[in-house]
């Protein structure tokens, strides 16, 4: 089996999809409490100063960095275990079959993809500071320095984890089940709908937490009522429905969906607000890499090490005051904040010879079919699988 047939083996309803990330969402926020306690506790009680720093960053009302850094962390911790649970409890599957098609997960490789890109980082930051020397100050303070090297390689591990064991994972897994039903077509274009009426209403009127809740809720109905009655079954009967199925019906399909929704989760970060939205090629370009490596490497640890490698870098070796990762690192970056070339370069050059050294090094072959080629059953226990799918 390969990785994405690896999600056909356990309980795979749609409903346990949605409910486990209903789940994972209210984990994370029940676990950003004591982060919010210790912001209140910051400001003596200051609501109007509290509501600041929630708006923002905690950071901005003084909150020291290597405690808002380990408090972030610890709401991804909470997250990654509730995906924990919700795997083996609710889909009945073994954790590391969101991980690796192997019998185990291969350390060698999360290792190997961690050393390459922070070789890749700290050149790239060296040579940046030899071009560009007076942009760059020297930030060394023992204690927080040390202290944010701990946080970094002990706790930021668990945020990196949770976002590819989510994204490469367990929804690149169960949006290529998905994609095998011949309505999946259809719910895919109801959601982006939604999508594009949630982001233009929210942008028009404002984020309210009233209108959010009728509006999910109003969405909800039409999708009830479009399954009550039949309409998505009807349609699936048509020309029209036979054509899509056959073109999302590939492996291709789950990698872009999983790709772009990581890309423009990201949008929420700080960097977006100061350098715009096409910060977006990157967040996208990105979570293509790490989901072609993905795919082509049959597990997540290659994505793993190289995830982890890029904000453990991030987080101690230079920081910014727009960046979402603010901390005690060695450099200040005090330039402007602008796009540069070295983003494009990056994505369309960096990432395709890495993908590159990868394929030569691990053996990488058949690259049509394992990024264009047809969502299948395993051929293991077919009858058993497609039974209980």
């Amino acid at each position: 089996m390969d990785f994405i047939q690896k999600g056909f083996v356990g309980k795979n309803k749609s409903w346990m999809y949605l409910l486990t990330m209903v789940l994972i969402f209210i984990a994370i926020q029940l676990a950003s409490i004591p982060l919010a306690i210790a912001a209140f506790f910051e400001v003596n009680g200051d609501m109007d100063a509290f509501m600041k720093g929630a708006a923002s960053s905690f950071m901005d009302i003084g909150m020291n960095s290597n405690l808002f850094l380990f408090l972030m962390i610890f709401t991804f911790m909470i997250g990654i275990f509730a995906l924990y649970l919700c795997v083996r409890f609710i889909h009945k599957k073994k954790f590391i079959s969101i991980i690796t098609s192997r019998e185990k997960v291969d350390w060698s490789r999360i290792v190997y993809a961690f050393m390459l890109w922070g070789i890749i980082s700290v050149v790239a930051l060296f040579v940046g500071m030899y071009l560009s020397p007076e942009e760059y100050i020297w930030n060394f303070k023992p204690v927080p320095f040390f202290t944010l090297v701990f946080v970094s390689f002990v706790f930021l591990p668990f945020q990196t984890s949770s976002e590819e064991l989510i994204f490469r994972g367990y929804l690149m897994q169960g949006f290529g089940l998905a994609s095998i039903k011949k309505s999946f077509g259809f719910y895919l274009i109801y959601l982006v709908i939604c999508v594009f009426l949630y982001v233009s209403i929210n942008t028009y009127f404002g984020t309210i937490g009233m209108v959010n809740i009728l509006l999910i809720s109003s969405f909800g109905i039409v999708l009830y009522f479009l399954r009550d009655y039949k309409i998505i079954e009807k349609l699936t009967k048509t020309n029209f429905s036979k054509t899509q199925h056959k073109l999302l019906n590939r492996s291709f399909t789950p990698l872009l969906i999983t790709s772009v929704t990581f890309g423009l989760l990201h949008g929420m970060n700080p960097e977006v607000e100061k350098l715009g939205y096409i910060l977006m090629v990157f967040y996208i370009g990105t979570g293509l890499f790490y989901g072609i490596t993905t795919l082509m490497d049959e597990g997540t640890e290659l994505a793993l090490g190289l995830h982890a490698a890029n904000n453990i870098v991030a987080a101690f070796l230079v920081t910014t005051d727009w960046a979402v990762f603010r901390t005690d690192a060695l450099y200040v970056d005090t330039s402007e904040a602008s796009v540069g070339a070295d983003m494009f370069i990056g994505v369309f050059v960096l990432y395709p010879i890495l993908l590159w050294l990868f394929s030569k090094k691990y053996g990488w072959t058949n690259w049509k079919h394992k990024l264009f080629g047809k969502v299948a059953f395993p051929i293991i226990d077919k009858e058993l699988i497609h039974k209980e799918y």
